[in-house]
């Protein structure tokens, strides 16, 4: 089978075969949703495992499927690294010109680019001290938060559903995002209350031909066109309507209030189109702080040869490098790491910002035909694959604890566990594990998907904080090996395993081998 670059997990698996390397769907998968809840990710493993070739790879394909061919960039870390220039280069001010890294072209690139993802990888980031050169990068990371639904976001999800998908906004989107900024209270509402948000009010100036007048009407179309007039669902419920908004709101017996379903109560199609949305509004209403690269007024030349600054940031192969810059929120950065004595842990810090992967699993079966087929079948979906980002947010945890209550239970017990080391995590972690989960479901109802998630997570942003002496762990990796032995969270009870065996074996344990 050939590729077909129709940006699914499938076949994304067979182009990293074709290339002829193997990682598993659920590896890819995990990958994926990593980047996706947080786009910060750091990559272990022994040797050769092929740490960096599923960046690489991943990032090409990507890449193809959005042609383009300059999406991502491979930047070796130096031991000589002290500040953040080896990342965002430097104003030299007696040429009068900007000192680019290829770091900040690809910024300037995914800045000019906003749809394409871009990947920024850099290689054996612990080479250097991880706090020294990359403090810059996590704050501007950690400033980013989402304000609240206004004319400038509604601009700029109808500029991104044109751009990306040839649609514009239709009345049913500006029904269901004025929903969705409405108080989560799980109320019927009348659509008087839909019809006086920001969002419909926006939708009303620029598509209803900027009539000031009551549109009431318009809404009951949409949310009842061929709605049947004395048919109801299971729940007691008028059917649903033909338009999206029909079939994304229940309707009272008499259709005059309306509440949004639960993503689970929507059909395949509109459960598509509704988180299409959520991501769109979370990618839209995000804020951030900028970086400050120079005080110049105008962007800096990065070769005094070049031509004048006149409206691009990038005019061919020249780059202007502008005073103030924001991470794109279409770049994703993912370091290797490798640990021998030439190298630097990482703290809590960068640990607590990211997910951490290992890949220390090498399959004969599939990678060469040798031995016994493993028979370990993949549990995840051929997912299409989705690059826009989302902020993990309180709500993320409310939605979990709403929809896996007993999956929120193993967190709150890892986290008394922790606590009583005063190790710990704060809401941060909690609200991205939340969002990895959630996202890594789908809108499944399955709770043993959702703990295939919690276990991954457990894995990859608790464990990793974990070092210390016997005397400090001991007992409670015994205790965390029993809680994950009870639930079932196989591959984070292996890993708990081999740090108490390497505790007792040396009194000292870390999570990165």
């Amino acid at each position: 089978m050939a590729t077909k670059f129709d940006n699914t997990l499938m076949d994304l698996h067979e182009y990293i075969q074709e290339r002829g390397f193997y990682y598993s769907l659920d590896q890819i998968y995990n990958f994926y949703v990593s980047l996706k809840t947080k786009p910060f990710v750091i990559i272990t493993g022994i040797s050769g495992s092929g740490k960096s070739k599923i960046v690489d790879l991943f990032a090409e394909y990507i890449g193809k499927v959005n042609d383009n061919n300059d999406n991502y960039e491979i930047v070796p870390v130096k031991p000589n690294w002290t500040d953040s220039r080896g990342l965002f280069g430097f104003h030299n001010i007696i040429t009068e010109t900007y000192e680019i890294t290829p770091t900040l072209q690809l910024f300037l690139r995914a800045n000019q680019n906003p749809e394409k993802p871009y990947f920024l990888i850099l290689d054996e980031m612990n080479l250097a001290k991880v706090e020294y050169y990359f403090s810059d990068f996590l704050s501007l990371l950690e400033s980013r938060k989402v304000c609240e639904i206004n004319d400038h976001v509604m601009e700029l999800i109808d500029e991104k559903l044109l751009k990306k998908f040839n649609k514009k906004m239709t009345l049913s989107h500006a029904i269901i995002i004025s929903a969705l900024t409405l108080p989560k209270d799980n109320q019927f509402r009348k659509i008087s209350d839909f019809r006086e948000t920001v969002a419909a009010k926006w939708w009303g100036r620029k598509y209803f031909h900027g009539e000031d007048k009551n549109w009431t009407p318009a809404f009951r179309t949409e949310l009842n066109q061929t709605r049947p007039k004395d048919v109801l669902d299971p729940n007691g419920y008028k059917k649903d309507g033909s338009r999206l908004a029909g079939k994304a709101f229940f309707a009272t017996k008499n259709a005059n209030e309306y509440k949004l379903k639960s993503p689970f109560d929507m059909d395949d199609a509109t459960r598509d189109e509704y988180q299409l949305l959520v991501d769109l509004i979370s990618s839209s209403s995000i804020q951030q702080e900028q970086i400050s690269l120079h005080s110049s007024n105008l962007p800096l030349k990065t070769n005094a040869n070049e031509p004048d600054y006149s409206n691009s940031l990038v005019q061919g192969d020249n780059y202007y490098v502008p005073a103030k810059l924001e991470i794109p929120l279409n770049v994703f950065v993912i370091g290797t790491v490798n640990i021998d004595e030439t190298t630097y842990m990482f703290s809590p810090k960068v640990l607590d910002r990211g997910n951490v992967l290992e890949f220390n699993d090498v399959d004969l079966y599939n990678a060469y035909g040798y031995g016994v087929n493993p028979n370990t079948p993949s549990s995840v979906e051929n997912h299409e694959l989705d690059m826009s980002i989302a902020l993990a947010t309180l709500d993320s945890t409310k939605t979990l604890i709403a929809d896996y209550p007993q999956v929120f239970d193993i967190i709150a017990k890892i986290f008394h566990l922790l606590k009583t080391k005063n190790k710990h995590f704060g809401y941060r972690v909690i609200n991205e594990i939340s969002r990895f989960i959630l996202i890594y479901v789908n809108q499944s109802k399955q709770s043993n998907e959702a703990l295939q998630a919690l276990d991954l997570q457990i894995l990859q942003k608790v464990l990793p904080k974990l070092n210390g002496t016997e005397d400090e762990l001991s007992s409670l990796l015994n205790k965390l090996f029993e809680l994950c032995n009870t639930n079932s969270l196989l591959q984070s009870k292996t890993k708990i395993q081999r740090m108490i065996d390497q505790l007792d074996t040396t009194g000292y344990v870390t999570f990165i081998e």
